[in-house]
Parts: C-alpha cells; sequence; structure tokens
C-alpha cells in the first residue's frame, strides 16, 4: 500500500461516510467539508494539515522534543512563523477534499471539548503499533489536545493501557515530571479514542541532547514507594514467566522459557529495587519546558519493574539510531555500563541488563503474533537468539 492510500484511509475513517479524494490547489471542490494538505507531499507524508488555516499550520508545527537539536529547532521556528503568513501553503500540491458524510472526528471532539476544534493528522512510519495521532486546535491556532486513535484491536488495546495508566499517575506524586491529563476515552463507531491534554513544549527549552534526565526517571521509578527484594522470590519474574504460555508458537515458547529459567537462575539471588518505568522514554518522547519534564506515551507503563530499565531504553533506543550495528544485536552485558549513573553494585547491573533485554523480547514476540506484528517478527526473533545464546550464561 503506497503512503498516500494509507493517509486517504485515515481520513476516509476519521470522516465516515464522507467522499475522500486527491485534489490540487484551487480545484474546485463542491460541497466540500475539509481541504487537507500533505506536508511536504504525498510521497512522504508527516502530517495533513486542515487548508486554509494559518494559524493551524503554524502551531502544529510549533511542537519541539528533546530529540531536536539547535538547527532543528531554528528550522521549526522559522517554519511556524513561515506558516502562520499563509505563503508556504500555496506550494504545497498534494491535498485532499473531503465532502458529505456524517458526524466527523472534528464534530465528534468539538461536543466532547465543549468548543469548535480541527485536526491535524499525523501516522508515522509502519510499524505494529502505528495509529493515528491527532492535534487538536482551535480554528485560530490554539493548542487543545492531542488524541491517538485505536483503528484496529491492537492499538485499542494500547490506548487503554495508556488511559489506565495516566489514572494511575494521577494519584501520584512527581515533582519535576508533568503528564498529560487524561480528558476522555471511549468509542467513537469502529474507532477507539484517547484525548489528552497538550503539554507545552517550546523551543528555548533545548539541553545537550546527550543529557538523560536522570532525576525524572528516578522520581518515576519510585512514586509508588520503595519494593526491594531478590529477583527469585519477585513478582516481576512472576510475570516473566508467565510470557511463554501466550505465545502461539511453540518453539519461541519454549526457547523463551528457557531463557527465563536461566537468567532468573543466575541472577536469582541478586537484590534489586522495584518500581514504576514508562516503558518507552526516548528524547522523542520527551522535552524540557520551564525546567519541567514534559513526557508522553504512556501506553508501555508498568510498575514493579528493575530500577535502571527506563534509563537502558533511553541510552540504547538512542544508539539504535545512529550506530553502526545495534546496541540490541550485542550481548546485553555490554549495555550494562549505560547504568553507571545510578550506582548498582555489578550484579544488580548485569541482571538488570539481562532482564531489560528480556522484558523487550517478550514485549516484541507479543506484539509480533499480532495481525499487524509483521514489522517487528524480523526483530523479535533476532533479539530472542541473541538471548538464547547470551543471557544467563557467564561471561
Amino acid at each position: 500500500m503506497s503512503a498516500a492510500r494509507a493517509w486517504t484511509e485515515t481520513v476516509e475513517r476519521l470522516w465516515p461516510g464522507a467522499r475522500v479524494a486527491p485534489a490540487s490547489p484551487g480545484a474546485p471542490g463542491g460541497a466540500v467539508r475539509r481541504e487537507l494538505v500533505f506536508l511536504p507531499n504525498a510521497e512522504r507524508p508527516r502530517l495533513l494539515l486542515p487548508a486554509g488555516l494559518p494559524g493551524v499550520a503554524a502551531a502544529a508545527l510549533r511542537r519541539y522534543s528533546h530529540d531536536l537539536g539547535p538547527r532543528q529547532r531554528a528550522t521549526r521556528t522559522l517554519g511556524a512563523l513561515a506558516a502562520r503568513t499563509g505563503l508556504p501553503e500555496r506550494g504545497l500540491r498534494d491535498r485532499l477534499l473531503v465532502s458529505g458524510g456524517g458526524e466527523s472526528v472534528e464534530d465528534h471532539l468539538s461536543d466532547l471539548l465543549g468548543r469548535e476544534v480541527v485536526v491535524a493528522v499525523g501516522l508515522g512510519s509502519l510499524r505494529a503499533n502505528r495509529k493515528p495521532i491527532l492535534h487538536v486546535l482551535t480554528p485560530d491556532g490554539g493548542s487543545v489536545a492531542f488524541v491517538k486513535v485505536g483503528d484496529n484491536p491492537t492499538t485499542r488495546g494500547l490506548i487503554a493501557d495508556e488511559a489506565a495508566a495516566l489514572a494511575t499517575l494521577a494519584g501520584r506524586s512527581l515533582p519535576g515530571v508533568a503528564v498529560p491529563r487524561l480528558l476522555h476515552h471511549g468509542g467513537w463507531g469502529p474507532l477507539g479514542l484517547l484525548v489528552l491534554s497538550a503539554l507545552p513544549t517550546g523551543a528555548r527549552g533545548e539541553r545537550p541532547r546527550g543529557d538523560a534526565p536522570l532525576s525524572a526517571m528516578r522520581t518515576l521509578a519510585v512514586s509508588a514507594g520503595p519494593d526491594r527484594s531478590a529477583l527469585a522470590g519477585s513478582a516481576y519474574l512472576k510475570r516473566l514467566r508467565e510470557v511463554p504460555g501466550r505465545l502461539a508458537d511453540p518453539v519461541q515458547a519454549e526457547r523463551l522459557a528457557e531463557v527465563v529459567d536461566r537468567v532468573g537462575d543466575r541472577h536469582g539471588d541478586v537484590a534489586l529495587d522495584f518500581g514504576a518505568w514508562h516503558g518507552d522514554w526516548t528524547p522523542w518522547n520527551m522535552a524540557w519546558h520551564r525546567g519541567v519534564v514534559r513526557l508522553w506515551d504512556w501506553e508501555r507503563f508498568a510498575d514493579g519493574v528493575p530500577h535502571g530499565f527506563d534509563l537502558l531504553h533511553y541510552r540504547l533506543q538512542q544508539a539504535a539510531r545512529t550506530a553502526a550495528r545495534s546496541p540490541y544485536q550485542a550481548p546485553p552485558r555490554e549495555a550494562a555500563p549505560a547504568l553507571d549513573p545510578l550506582g548498582l553494585t555489578a550484579p544488580a547491573a548485569a541482571a538488570t541488563a539481562e532482564l531489560y533485554f528480556l522484558e523487550l523480547c517478550a514485549r516484541y514476540l507479543l506484539a509480533a503474533q499480532e495481525p499487524i506484528g509483521g514489522p517487528l517478527r524480523d526483530t523479535a526473533a533476532d533479539l530472542l537468539d541473541l538471548l538464547h545464546t547470551e543471557a544467563g550464561r557467564n561471561p
């Protein structure tokens, strides 16, 4: 399926019953309800923006994460300033015209939020958890909310998990960490909608991209209180032992069970601190703003995991983007030094690194067996092969 077709099908779901057709600027559209502009084009789409609303285009571009360097921040800021004039839109050729149909997602969100809103549509790259992400704005460009759209059983399950996570976090003290507020979670036709408050970000919130938010990670880890025990008697290891029984492939289930047993035997006597983790804490899922870490995408949140998982994930995901060899192709022991800032003992660091790799392997194996899990299947199999060879063995 072409990129443009995938985005067109997304618009058809968001404007059910409507006719959605490609068009060029100035094309007659009849009773057009919404004209959407591909940014930068239909071959390499990043966003679909509502045409004729320069304030909306500017606001949709003016989003910053910790992953952006100074040049990228400057480029984004200048792009947003230019978009507000309305001039750049004239050069964007690829568009979709939406005509007819019943209640649209904009209508539904306007009712939910009590004001007129429009949406900028994002879809992201093809992956197992791909889902539409809507930036909800007022027609003059005021940022109101973000919406995750569950358009299949897997993504509906993920947004339900995030809703539960945000409800849990709302009752915890997290000084220095800002979490989106859950505004609504529910169904709309065949789709699930998770409506979240928009976390503020700014171009001036830049810090060196090598800086990991260690203090914020510690704050989250201990947010449910202290929990220290040997691995062998932990609820965490018990949960890991249950994963092979959820795998449809008996060979993978047997190999994963063997790895879990070996890791449990090798590190069973190691005392670990357990707590909460975000589950996908990366530079592109956070921003520094006014001295606070703004952190989004909580669908992988969990309690009761070893302290250090978030730091390992942050560092290894960061390295995976630039390293000639993915850190997930190397033995887990090579990742253990990333935990040095936490002051763990050598046995605790070794155990935590192997358990993190095992956690990610279990996640990938479970996701890969879903109907949309194709993009993850090779990665999951390779990680299982690595752990079957390396994990729980003496170096």
